[in-house]
């Protein structure tokens, strides 16, 4: 099946366009039909009237004390403690509320999400996103419906953000998690230890495809035996990188080709992509190149680049993402793009904040939501920490580590500006390019849309399917990604399994779902 590409999705209008793509989700929707300023574009400095809206109850009333709690992935802090004080003092005369951070390591963060929803204990801010199981979540009731919050909370926050995002997270019509206002569009690539690749006069710009990287990865496995060439994990990997639209959700089956007119919903792994990207990883898994225990760890990569153990890995790329990982683990980094930009629904659902149906105080979740995209104080105190302490200015709106800190030894440094409200307020270390949100802006109008961008699945009809093929998925996929299985034998055993899981019940109601999507678009 094939759709016609649209004239009015010029690359060039990108930014305008997408309220037109997005319309088709939740039928006339708003927010999709509203003019789009560029989601790059920072948001206007806070005044005076920046926290109105969060602030409204209190004008009215006094607001009793609460103590919000906020989860998300990440490492916890040394001085994490200092910070929260620092937080419930600036608070205190905004929306009277501290905040309990709870930053969860990555190689916890399922497990300890999936229990906390699943036994419901008491939590107001999560996490969430496209690739973290957000619809699944959705349909388990795990998130409350936050539409009419925002509206009444967080307007100046939903102001601020692209209508592109809030339109493209929606489930059934309805808003369950409050995106990052960061970059709209994503490409996939590499990241890379510059300094090593400088060191044996590597050319990164000669590589184009994937597979233009293995003479590196030869030459660090002879010459830097302590360093692995190519880090694969859960999050990584030559699978990790195949440039699919997932359609809203990585846990559930069926994919489309990002580019292109070809409206036919693909089981992934009975695609060519898969299986050469299957064969190449066991190919790199033999030759040494891939870490012995890629399909079991749940180490982040920038962990092990930063103590020196790692040449090269897998990730989704952004202009300057490479400085600000580089910020963090204190050593030279190089990014290499290998797809061209493109924008999903799963980019518009790749970093939220839900407010939990456990949740005591929704209303004051929403107003401390708001204030993390329109509060530059609150939201560098987040993200950086306390002025003179954690960082210093080197000008208003640019910072450095104080002496004698540096990324390895700080005491707050979480690295979660990407998580955690709007990144256009964020100060700018002085070692990232200050044209970064120019180049942004620059990244997302370049951007091609997906002709699925704004299309949801529901999976409420396929539920037991989606939980069956998921467990299938958890015995299969990380060893083929890892490489330490023959895809010639896995593939077939893996595809069965699916089969016997339901997989084609799931992408035939999810293509069902997307004719009847598109017809709405006209």
């Amino acid at each position: 099946m094939t759709i016609a590409k649209k004239g009015l999705l010029s690359t060039i209008l990108v930014p305008v366009a997408l309220g037109a793509a997005l319309a088709g989700c939740g039928g006339n929707d708003k927010d999709a039909s509203s003019s789009a300023s560029a989601s790059a574009t920072p948001a206007a400095s806070p005044s005076a009237s920046a926290s109105a809206s969060a602030s409204a109850e209190s004008s009215a009333k006094p607001l009793d004390e609460v103590t919000l709690t906020l989860y998300y992935p990440g490492s916890p802090q040394k001085d994490e403690a200092a910070v929260e004080a620092a937080i419930a003092d600036y608070l205190k005369d905004k929306i009277n509320a501290k905040v309990d951070l709870n930053p969860v390591d990555w190689g916890a963060w399922d497990n300890k999400i999936n229990l906390l929803i699943s036994s419901s204990q008491p939590a107001d801010l999560i996490f969430t996103a496209a690739w973290n199981g957000f619809t699944v979540n959705v349909g388990k009731g795990a998130f409350l419906d936050m539409t009419d919050l925002i509206d009444q909370y967080a307007p100046e926050a939903k102001a601020a953000l692209n209508p592109a995002f809030l339109a493209g997270s929606k489930v059934n019509g309805r808003n369950y998690g409050f995106p990052t206002n960061k970059e709209l569009a994503a490409t996939r690539g590499l990241m890379v230890r510059k300094d090593i690749a400088d060191k044996y006069g590597m050319d990164l710009s000669q590589i184009k495809k994937i597979e233009d990287l293995e003479p590196l990865l030869q030459t660090i496995k002879e010459k830097e035996p302590g360093m692995t060439p190519f880090y694969v994990s859960n999050e990584n990997g030559l699978l990790t990188n195949l440039n699919w639209d997932k359609l809203g959700d990585n846990t559930v089956p069926g994919v489309l080709h990002k580019l292109g007119t070809d409206t036919k919903i693909l089981n992934e792994v009975e695609t060519p992509e898969f299986k050469a990207a299957a064969e190449m990883s066991r190919k790199w898994y033999q030759a040494g190149y891939i870490n012995k225990d890629a399909a079991t760890t749940k180490v982040k990569a920038e962990e092990l680049v930063k103590a020196g153990k790692v040449f090269s890995y897998t990730t989704s790329l952004k202009p300057g993402a490479a400085d600000e990982v580089m910020r963090n683990v204190g050593v030279p980094l190089a990014q290499v793009e290998l797809t061209e930009p493109t924008i999903t629904t799963g980019d518009t659902t790749g970093s939220m904040l839900a407010i939990s149906r456990t949740s005591k105080n929704p209303e004051r979740a929403m107003m401390l939501i708001n204030l993390l995209h329109t509060d530059k104080t609150l939201n560098n105190l987040v993200n950086y920490g306390i002025e003179d302490k954690h960082y210093v200015k080197v000008s208003d709106n640019v910072i450095k580590y104080p002496d004698g800190v540096t990324a390895a030894n700080s005491t707050f440094n979480p690295g979660s500006n990407w998580e955690l409200g709007n990144q256009f307020l964020n100060y700018l270390f002085e070692t990232e390019n200050p044209q970064k949100w120019e180049l942004f802006k620059q990244f997302n109008d370049s951007a091609k849309p997906s002709i699925a961008l704004g299309f949801t699945f529901n999976g409420d009809s396929v539920k037991s399917e989606v939980a069956a093929s998921a467990n299938v998925t958890k015995e299969f996929y990380g060893a083929l990604n890892a490489g330490i299985v023959d895809p010639a034998k896995y593939i077939p055993q893996y595809l069965d399994k699916l089969k016997a899981s339901g997989v084609d019940k799931i992408i035939a109601e999810k293509q069902k779902q997307f004719d009847e999507w598109l017809k709405t678009k006209g």
